[in-house]
């Protein structure tokens, strides 16, 4: 009998196991399952949430990376570019709109946030010196616009 309940207990922590919520998968330096859907995060960085922007607002700064042609970093904040659709990098039109984008690290840009968020990124309308960014894409590389997502009909 003594052995049945031990059996039995067991038996029951293994079948309830997966649906305690436990996963596995990496976290980046925010706590965060960056890649995974639904995106969410095991640990609040008091840092890193009070520079984050707020929905709906403006950020202003640096680009500091470009990821590629359609989602850039400002002061270290990734930004996916509202309505534009760059090839991925696997492609050799997508490290060409890479490289369009690259030169514009270092410089200021400023970005109206629409309030989205996708993935690890906020989603925004930015320029460069009063140049707006996603119609310079546009015209120099082959990215298009996704009308799709151009929720302010800028393009």
């Amino acid at each position: 009998m003594k052995y049945t309940s031990l059996l039995f207990t067991s038996l029951f922590a293994i079948m309830l196991a997966p649906l305690a919520g436990s996963h596995s998968g990496g976290l980046n330096k925010q706590g965060c399952h960056a890649g995974s859907q639904p995106y969410h995060c095991h640990r609040k960085n008091s840092s890193s949430s009070s520079k984050t922007p707020k929905p709906d607002s403006i950020l202003s700064g640096t680009v500091t990376h470009v990821r590629d042609g359609d989602t850039v970093e400002v002061d270290g904040i990734a930004i996916r570019l509202a309505a534009l659709n760059c090839p991925e990098n696997k492609t050799q039109k997508g490290r060409y709109a890479t490289r369009v984008a690259k030169q514009f690290e270092g410089s200021k840009m400023i970005c109206e946030l629409t309030g989205a968020k996708t993935y690890d990124r906020l989603v925004g309308y930015c320029s460069v010196n009063g140049v707006d960014f996603g119609r310079f894409m546009m015209q120099n590389s082959s990215c298009k616009v996704w009308e799709k997502y151009d929720v302010w009909d800028r393009y």
